[in-house]
């Protein structure tokens, strides 16, 4: 996708652009100006933040936007989850689940947070990529989050926004189909850009989901990032308290945005997830096909 800096916000951040080359570099957003890294996110990530605070400021060149594609900004992380960290997350679990949800009071309200593997570094969509829906699944909704970039100390460097896209039909069958319902082609988009912990405060600040058909509006909700049950810091310390990630890792803390029931995504959905501070991450919706070798014997 183009650099649209209307997308961007206006605090300095983290970019990963590819030039018309196919040459892919780690870029400064600072001031409405790009500027050239002279390192990649993987070892930006390996070093403490202090160290990474100090590399910020050794910036290159200028760099000219105009031929840059906007890349997630993702390298080798992975990409981990937390559910039920806000009330209307907990209560839209309950909502799809056939066996009832009262595990979900548990969860919501208990000292250890629900973490679950999301997606390795290369499958993240980009702002203007497409995120998918599962063929074999009959409800899908996008969920929108604010995401946490740690390093390998578990330190937090950046946010950004995030789309878990979540099939509520697999998972509402059994809470241990979660990672089917979760973890497919395209179920994860990340971006616009990263901007930098240390420049941004989340709290207080509002998240807002727009979903278009058609070119028309079929669904628009927002919800205060101060909702959340649990510090984004806190959930990324027990994240890293007993898992090693050399290169860092995203983490999605969640949301507090559901769709309406009678809402599903469709192919051809344009989803459009944006932050206060942090920018806008849009994407369309596919459709992502499971073989036929592949598909379970019964298919709803």
């Amino acid at each position: 996708m183009p650099i649209d800096s209307t997308d961007l916000p206006d605090l300095p951040a983290l970019v990963r652009a590819r030039d018309a080359q196919g040459v892919v570099a780690l870029l400064l957003w600072r001031d409405g100006r790009l500027r050239r890294l002279g390192t990649s996110l993987d070892a930006l990530l390996e070093r403490p933040l202090d160290r990474i605070r100090v590399e910020l400021e050794e910036v290159g060149e200028e760099v000219d936007p105009s031929g840059l594609d906007l890349l997630a900004p993702v390298e080798g992380q992975e990409v981990w989850a937390a559910g039920v960290t806000y009330r209307r997350s907990r209560e839209a679990r309950r909502e799809e689940s056939s066996q009832g949800g009262d595990f979900y009071d548990l969860v919501y309200e208990a000292a250890r947070p629900e973490l679950f593997f999301k997606a390795s570094g290369w499958r993240v969509v980009g702002p203007g990529g497409e995120v998918g829906v599962r063929s074999d699944s009959s409800w899908d909704v996008p969920e929108p989050e604010l995401v946490v970039l740690s390093n390998r100390r578990g330190e937090v460097v950046a946010y950004s926004c995030g789309n878990d896209m979540s099939s509520r039909s697999i998972e509402g069958e059994n809470p241990l189909y979660l990672p089917q319902a979760k973890v497919y082609d395209r179920s994860c988009a990340i971006g616009p850009i990263a901007v930098l912990a240390w420049e941004y405060e989340p709290a207080g600040k509002e998240m807002r989901l727009e979903i278009r058909r058609r070119g028309e509006a079929v669904f628009e909700g927002t919800a205060s990032l101060d909702d959340m049950v649990r510090r984004p810091d806190e959930v990324t310390g027990v994240l890293h308290s007993a898992l090693t990630l050399p290169l860092g890792a995203w983490l999605m803390t969640g949301t507090s945005i559901v769709p309406e029931p009678d809402y599903t995504a469709r192919p051809g959905d344009e989803v459009v997830i944006s932050i206060e501070g942090l920018g806008r991450l849009r994407n369309s919706v596919v459709e992502v096909s499971v073989g036929s070798a592949a598909a379970p014997a019964r298919i709803r």
